[in-house]
């Protein structure tokens, strides 16, 4: 017997032991099959009761394909979202099993869970897939990269829940907005962008998610285009000492307050766009619009395009704001909930550190 199979053993004694319970079953031969994002065809629950949802981005997926009350526990990002749980109060009921760090299993087994949706980062962690496979609950393997490989994502999870239509008239909405942004006719020097993602210093890689998005804005995107960036596992950074270099015509930002942060600290005090007032804050609704783990993408897009075109990219936000979260999770955004939303500031806990400037 391999040594990972003899930990999983192990491990898997362990939890039963701790929580009192035995593994479940594999779903019967009747039971749905799906092929998930790492080309594993999944066996899973036609109607699960007890989901445990370990992929940030899948959360709020869930809850807009109507399977909310069935998630059990989740991720810290998900629960640290305001409007996610307002639009879903049954997620305060959920337990928290995974922060930054180990998933909890012993908590996983005892909300006798029999659909698990991880990504790609717990999978593909030798010690945390053997958790996982020793619990014996179906799992789903939910992965992206680019746009394309998001709504593939999305096609998948609609599948899993059986879903489908749901999941389609999402897609739809995304590819409807792409489109309306090639179609724009970009004329003249396009706009030097530079986007801060979560930290001030943390910004776009090339082929990453939100270089994707971003490219279809027209935008020059500096981070992108000159390669110098450190790079930290799966994110990037560059110094402040780069962006002088750069001299971005504007900043965005996703993380609340860094914007306030940028515009108030004289060390970032000599770039023109700073003087000129052009740093922004992205709007922050479930998700952090256009985060690598945003399903809020497309009105991030819209967002963008008209900040860089406001007098040829015509588009009425507030009630592209108001239908979307209408249409596809059925809660109506008041004036103040619109407000929060734009502003960015109320809508989740900052857990932002500046990385050194």
């Amino acid at each position: 017997m391999k040594r990972s199979a003899i930990c999983a053993l192990a491990l898997l004694l362990l939890i039963s032991s701790l929580c009192g319970c035995t593994p479940k079953p594999a779903p019967a031969e009747g039971d749905f099959r799906v092929t998930d994002s790492a080309g594993r065809v999944v066996a899973v629950p036609s109607d699960p009761q007890s989901i445990c949802v370990l992929c940030p981005f899948s959360g709020p997926i869930v809850v807009m394909l109507g399977f909310g009350e069935k998630i059990t526990s989740f991720t810290n990002n998900a629960a640290r979202s305001r409007l996610l749980l307002e639009i879903c109060p049954a997620l305060k009921n959920a337990v928290v099993v995974k922060n930054s760090g180990s998933v909890n299993a012993e908590e996983i087994m005892a909300r006798g869970t029999d659909l698990i949706i991880t990504n790609a980062g717990v999978y593909e962690n030798e010690t945390e897939r053997a958790k996982i496979d020793a619990m014996g609950i179906p799992y789903v393997v939910i992965d992206y990269e680019t746009m394309e490989d998001q709504l593939h994502a999305v096609r998948i999870l609609g599948e899993t829940l059986r879903q489908s239509e749901k999941a389609e008239a999402y897609i739809s909405y995304f590819r409807s907005v792409t489109e309306r942004a090639k179609s724009h006719p970009f004329s003249g020097r396009p706009k030097r962008l530079y986007h801060a993602v979560n930290e001030a210093v943390r910004t776009d890689a090339p082929g990453s998610y939100c270089a994707d998005w971003i490219a279809l804005t027209g935008a020059e995107n500096v981070s992108v285009k000159s390669g110098k960036l450190t790079p930290e596992g799966d994110k990037a950074y560059t110094t402040l000492e780069q962006i002088y270099v750069w001299d971005p015509d504007l900043i965005i930002c996703n993380e609340a307050q860094v914007d306030d942060y940028i515009l108030s600290d004289p060390k970032w005090a000599g770039l023109a766009c700073v003087q000129n007032g052009q740093v922004y804050q992205i709007p922050i609704g479930v998700t952090r619009w256009g985060h690598p783990t945003s399903f809020e993408t497309p009105l991030a897009l819209l967002w963008l395009m008209r900040l860089l075109y406001p007098d040829s990219f015509a588009v009425d936000l507030d009630q592209e704001i108001r239908s979307f979260y209408k249409t596809f999770f059925d809660f109506s955004v008041d004036d103040d909930r619109l407000n929060a939303i734009m502003e960015g500031t109320e809508m989740r806990d900052p857990k932002t550190e500046q990385k050194g400037e």
